[in-house]
């Protein structure tokens, strides 16, 4: 099994009376659970639908929820949370100093957990355990284990991740290393590869990330309506690219003299001169897009080769 130790870019504490009920509102995923240590996946949208932000939600108790976000920055989610507040009692406070995240994939969960006596989370939930908060991540498919601890799960997690590389249970690896496994599940990451101008629709959020039975929320309508109506226009795959790093991205793609699409990122796969990447491709080329490859430059050599 793999791990890499990072850290979240964003936890943000939730509280005060009205903190699920303003949540709910805010929040594309269905956050009106029964009882404590609930956690569930999902978005801040804009009235349009796009994607402003992600997040785990993990429901400490009736008044408390930590917010936890791999790459939003702290200051613009908590802009983004108080934006609607009136007269909601409701706080944000920042509490990313002092918080890690252990993400581990590729092994078997239940035989880690049985040997290092730690519970696996059931569902949308989180686990309470000595070496940190356990819930089902979203980075790999099928989902990796992340572990958010804080100073108080130092030492206990310390000595479960020495004693793991010791056994040779776990492997160490680095922040590309993970970035690779992502972009090969298919996993966006937010806002650096979707952002303030794509619909979850074209990133597969829909499923896991949206709840279209819920009550009113920031995006509803649009989310909705493209819902009832299908098909988007465009969409987020992983690529395979035949060359180095672009200069810069996101970066155009052509299909002939057709711009068919951009690379969102790009990561390395180590000494060869290519990388792996997500690309936003036109879902009418498609086709031809796989059939073919793109290329960085109008009738170019191919080089980006969608799966």
């Amino acid at each position: 099994m793999f791990a890499h130790h990072h850290h979240p870019a964003a936890v943000i504490l939730a509280s005060g009376e009205d903190s699920l009920a303003y949540l709910q509102s805010q929040w594309s995923s269905q956050l009106d659970w029964q009882g404590e240590n609930q956690a569930t996946y999902g978005l801040r949208l804009n009235r349009k639908g796009r994607i402003l932000a992600d997040g785990f939600i993990l429901r400490k108790d009736d008044e408390n929820f930590l917010i936890v976000s791999y790459d939003c920055p702290p200051a613009n989610l908590i802009a983004l949370l108080e934006e609607n507040v009136v007269a909601d009692d409701v706080e944000f406070e920042d509490r990313t100093d002092g918080h890690e995240i252990i993400s581990l994939w590729g092994g078997d969960h239940e035989a880690i957990s049985s040997q290092f006596a730690f519970t696996l989370p059931k569902g949308n939930s989180f686990a309470a355990t000595e070496i940190g908060l356990i819930f089902w991540g979203r980075k790999t498919k099928p989902p990796n284990i992340d572990i958010l601890a804080d100073e108080e799960h130092t030492k206990a997690l310390g000595k479960f991740l020495e004693i793991a590389e010791q056994e040779e249970v776990l492997a160490m690896v680095d922040a590309n290393s993970l970035a690779l496994a992502r972009v090969e599940s298919g996993m966006p990451a937010i806002p650096i590869e979707m952002g303030p101008t794509e619909l979850p629709q074209e990133c597969g959020l829909e499923d896991g990330a949206v709840d279209f039975d819920k009550g009113c929320y920031l995006g509803q309508e649009v989310m909705a309506r493209i819902h009832s109506m299908g098909q988007v226009q465009r969409v987020l795959l992983p690529a395979t690219i035949k060359k180095e790093s672009p200069e810069t991205l996101p970066v155009d793609l052509f299909l002939g003299e057709k711009k068919a699409g951009e690379l969102k990122s790009y990561f390395s796969h180590g000494s060869e001169i290519s990388g792996a990447g997500m690309a936003l491709v036109r879902h009418n080329l498609l086709p031809e897009i796989r059939a073919t490859g793109l290329s960085f430059l109008p009738s170019d050599e191919p080089r980006i080769f969608i799966k």
